[in-house]
């Protein structure tokens, strides 16, 4: 953590510190060989274009967009603002737009927070619902009914492609709560394979995660750290993608 900061802020005191130490008291010849080794120092580990501070660089900013967003779902009712905010910034790094991380992030929460919390509300309402729905089917109901479960697992998948969509889309976009869940399901079964890679995505993590507890705490001490804003940035490279397919 203090290699990325160090190398996040550079140069800075780094500089001053080691060249007070590396041209006092020494001749004019052994100066000048110093400098240059110096400078080839500077310029190869230093430099803020330099590959390895380029990635540093990132890593510190999804390390920052993780915290935010984290910080910002703790009311969980705020979840929608904070996914919106999550994708506003990762859309912009996916378009190459990097710096700025915390501001750009409550400044697209507060920006969006009425109505991404409405649209949060809705379709967590509904996934409650239809998650019940499953529950009384196999557990309530006689297993003459089991087939029941057809219709509703379909419209959690859509309720769960919607939410994937959404929020992205309105961090995108301007527009109505109904239009925007229209506009979401239908991206959704027009990238269905995205769809369908996310939500695979998700659902391995989250049953690794039930089913072992040493794998539950390895993903909670990851997701606390990078990983919400490391998985948002991976989707916003194909969800980039895909909005621009669709507006085309």
């Amino acid at each position: 953590m203090i290699l990325l900061i160090t190398s996040y802020f550079m140069p800075g005191f780094t500089n001053i510190a080691i060249s007070f130490s590396f041209f006092v008291n020494i001749d004019k010849k052994t100066q000048a060989k110093r400098f240059l080794l110096y400078n080839f120092i500077m310029d190869r580990f230093f430099n803020p274009n330099n590959p390895v501070t380029v990635i540093l660089s990132r890593i510190f900013d999804l390390i920052l967009l993780n915290i935010c967003f984290v910080f910002a779902c703790l009311p969980v009712i705020t979840i929608g603002s904070a996914l919106t905010s999550l994708y506003s910034v990762a859309l912009k790094m996916a378009d190459g737009d990097f710096g700025y991380t915390a501001d750009a992030f409550f400044s697209s929460f507060r920006r969006n927070f009425r109505q991404a919390t409405q649209l949060w509300l809705i379709l967590f309402a509904a996934g409650a619902f239809l998650s019940l729905d499953l529950y009384i089917v196999f557990f309530v109901l006689p297993e003459d009914f089991l087939l029941l479960q057809i219709p509703v697992w379909l419209l959690l998948f859509i309720d769960v492609s919607a939410m994937i969509y959404v929020f992205p889309m309105l961090a995108r976009y301007e527009q109505g709560n109904l239009q925007l869940l229209k506009n979401s399901v239908l991206i959704s079964l027009a990238n269905f394979p995205l769809t369908v890679f996310i939500v695979v995505i998700i659902g391995i993590i989250a049953d690794l995660s039930l089913h072992n507890a040493g794998l539950m705490v390895f993903f909670f001490s990851i997701f606390l750290f990078i990983g919400f804003a490391l998985l948002a940035r991976l989707f916003s490279v194909f969800l980039r993608k895909a909005f621009l397919k669709a507006g085309k």
